[in-house]
């Protein structure tokens, strides 16, 4: 198990990197950071444009276990101030987490999908940002089953 989550670390990373040489957009930037909540550890932002998104991160749960998470997010600006972009999106996690139904065992490999709908603060003049995320979770495998989801993450952009 430990194998194909970091099997599938350096795919996301390997992948990331073409993305981001091949890239022209004067919006193209990194964040790197903390993540706290569902799960807890290692945030990665890329912005493909300044409304576009792809964050990523890679922690443990509370049940323990590995989870490995990426989305894709649109920014809207519906709070009219350009530092306090409203986003949402779909993603999809994979791992080893205490995560579902009664019949659930961490040595299972977890499968889900979510939906992401947050608040991003991006401090003016500073290279910082954090974001409160809330979205529901359906988990397809090993059993079906659902829950909510909640991370603040802090992220340097440097």
């Amino acid at each position: 198990m430990k194998r194909l989550c970091v099997i599938a670390l350096l795919l996301v990373v390997y992948t990331s990197a073409g993305l981001s040489s091949s890239s022209s957009s004067p919006y193209r930037k990194w964040g790197l950071g903390i993540v706290v909540g569902a799960p807890s550890g290692f945030s990665l932002k890329y912005w493909q444009s300044s409304r576009v998104a792809y964050p990523g991160s890679i922690g443990g749960m509370w049940g323990g276990g590995l989870m490995i998470g990426a989305d894709y997010l649109v920014h809207e600006n519906a709070l009219r101030d350009p530092s306090l972009p409203f986003y949402y999106g779909p993603g999809i996690f994979i791992g080893d987490a205490g995560f579902g139904g009664p019949n659930y065992s961490r040595s299972n490999l977890a499968l889900g999908i979510r939906a992401a709908f947050g608040v991003d603060y991006i401090v003016r003049d500073h290279p910082f940002d954090i974001a409160l995320e809330l979205g529901p979770a359906l988990l397809l495998t090993p059993v079906l089953g659902m829950g909510i989801e909640l991370s603040i993450s802090l992220r340097f952009y440097p």
